[in-house]
């Protein structure tokens, strides 16, 4: 619907009256009356897009545009029980999470895993998966698309590591998030990889060996300055002009690569 000014749909409107009736001023109040009533339910719908803007929505709005996109806010995802071991502090990515023998763990393989349901509440980080599922409606396959989407998700540093044996190996390159973390079996499902391609994802944050522009080695750069130097009590040790001292170039080698499958649609 086009956007009219309320005097240009009020006198539109008013121009249709009958030649005879033109001589009633309060008729044709009357009517101007109801005219402007009329423009302003005919303003609100055609201001209505700008409340589904998928880049300026929240709450309500995104829910509904997420729905419209068949990718609501709520997912079922495998409620996967921890098991009892050794407890191991962190968090714990593609593995079962250790407790002790007090946190309700169970045996390995006595029970099985359950379903249990996980909402998107953060309006960034659905946005975020709804800008990736676009992509993935549009039958995007290609790597510039995949590529994208992972900027969308994850920043500019996201990139696709590896393509082979039907599959695709997917890296965001940063630290992830409490939130990301809680959400990471339902990100893939946002994301447009071809059907019958599964993904598995990398989820370092320092170079990764191989071979190739791109690619880490042995002794790669890690903190070009160095660390600074301190005493066994934390103190920073200052030079005679009050610049803290540095260790010096550090290396380390490039992590391998890892193909960790979140098993988006299982346990």
């Amino acid at each position: 619907m086009t956007c009219v000014d309320e005097q240009e749909f009020v006198e539109a409107g008013a121009d249709r009256i009958l030649t005879q009736y033109r001589e009633s001023p309060k008729l044709l109040h009357l009517i101007r009356t109801y005219l402007r009533q009329a423009h302003l339910a005919a303003a609100a719908i055609c201001d209505l897009p700008n409340h589904f803007d998928l880049d300026t929505a929240t709450g309500d709005q995104l829910t509904i545009i997420g729905k419209w996109m068949g990718f609501p806010r709520c997912h079922c995802v495998c409620d996967v029980q921890p098991v009892i071991g050794f407890k191991c502090e962190g968090t714990t990515i593609g593995a079962r999470p250790m407790v002790g023998f007090c946190e309700g763990g169970i045996w390995l393989g006595c029970e099985t895993d359950g379903l249990s349901e996980i909402c998107i509440l953060d309006d960034d980080l659905y946005r975020r998966l709804l800008i990736a599922r676009s992509y993935q409606m549009q039958a995007n396959y290609s790597w510039d698309g995949l590529t994208s989407a992972m900027h969308a998700l994850f920043g500019e540093q996201a990139r696709i590591m590896d393509t082979s044996f039907g599959s695709v190996i997917l890296a965001p390159f940063r630290p992830l998030s409490e939130l990301e973390i809680a959400v990471l079996q339902v990100i893939p499902r946002a994301l447009p990889v071809a059907p019958g391609i599964s993904t598995r994802w990398h989820l370092g944050t320092f170079a990764v060996a191989g071979f190739g522009d791109g690619w880490g080695g042995f002794c790669e750069p890690w903190e070009m300055d160095g660390l600074v130097l301190s005493t066994e009590a934390g103190v920073s040790i200052i030079s005679d002009g009050g610049e803290e001292l540095l260790t010096g170039p550090l290396y380390r080698d490039a992590d391998w690569l890892c193909r960790i499958d979140l098993k988006p649609y299982s346990c």
